[in-house]
Parts: structure tokens; sequence; C-alpha cells
């Protein structure tokens, strides 16, 4: 596999437009045959509202990681405290 290029004539087109139509399909769970049938305007929408959700997530998804890493604990780790199952 070979660094991929920024020039016009290097890039592969087939490769971009079937990795968005999986890309939709996965997204709204519907059939790759149902993505290709699409208007070109309903398949760029999609994939915009696709991506925006997906990237909504993430953030969402990343924002939750970081407000629980300050938050985690590990039991029995507190010197005033017993250890659990100490009984």
């Amino acid at each position: 596999m070979k660094a991929p290029s920024h020039k016009p004539e290097d890039l592969d087109v087939e490769l971009f437009m079937n990795a968005s139509a999986y890309f939709v399909a996965k997204h709204y769970g519907i059939r790759l045959g149902e993505v290709w049938n699409m208007t070109s305007h309903e398949f760029t929408e999609s994939l915009g509202f696709a991506a925006a959700a997906e990237r909504i997530k993430a953030e969402e998804m990343e924002a939750a990681t970081s407000d629980s890493k300050g938050k985690m604990r590990v039991a029995g780790t507190d010197a005033g405290q017993p250890m659990p199952f100490s009984n």
C-alpha cells in the first residue's frame, strides 16, 4: 500500500464513493442498493447528516470519558476506609 497522494489525478474516486455509500448504509441501517438508488441530492444530504451525527456522538463520548477519568476510584484505596470484603 502506498501513501495517499493529494494530486487530483491520483485520487481514487471509486474508492471514496464506495466508502461513502457504505458509511451511509451502515449509519441508516439500509442496504447498499438503497443508497445507490438515491438521487445525488439525497445521497449528499444523507452523507452530511450521517457524518454530523457521528461527530456529535464521538464528541459526547469523549466528554463522558474525560469526565469519568477524574471521578474513578478503586475500592479500598482510601486509607480511612477498610478494604472491601475484609470482614
